[in-house]
């Protein structure tokens, strides 16, 4: 029958993997985040921009084609900007699940190693503790009495 610590230490590789996983899942979360950051400034920054040349041309005058064009464009800035804002908040809520999954992943892992190392220790104590019997007896015939 194999050691307690080889059995675990199957459990060990399966936990390393799950938590490898994990840290993949995490890692690319993370990221769409980032990037929905990114993706919003640049939206903020082309309104932004936009804005300032309508009201520009505002000043000169625009005829009411071309005033309702812009305020067109305006409003589709406006929906992708809403659109991302979901997006951006369907992410974070993924990724605080995939948060919480690499925590429960990671406390798995490091729990296993605990119990081997356990393990690992008690087998260790109990090789000891038969080798000390062993070096006992041993000790115990060599000085024998000879009265």
């Amino acid at each position: 029958m194999k050691k307690r610590s080889a059995r675990l230490q199957c459990v060990l590789d399966l936990a390393a993997r799950k938590k490898q996983q994990a840290d993949q899942f995490l890692a690319a979360s993370r990221q769409r985040v980032e990037q929905d950051q990114r993706t919003m400034e640049q939206l903020n920054q082309y309104m932004l921009e936009y804005q300032q040349s309508y009201l520009g041309a505002n000043a000169e005058g625009l005829s009411g084609a071309q005033l309702h064009a812009q305020q067109a464009f305006l409003q589709k800035i406006q929906d992708a900007k809403n659109t991302q804002i979901q997006a951006m908040e369907q992410n974070k809520r993924e990724l605080d699940i995939v948060e919480q999954h690499w925590k429960e992943a990671y406390a798995r892992l490091k729990g296993v190693e605990k119990l081997k190392d356990k393990a690992l220790d008690a087998e260790r104590s109990a090789e000891e503790k038969v080798l000390q019997q062993q070096l006992d007896e041993r000790a115990q015939r060599a000085i024998t009495p000879f009265l």
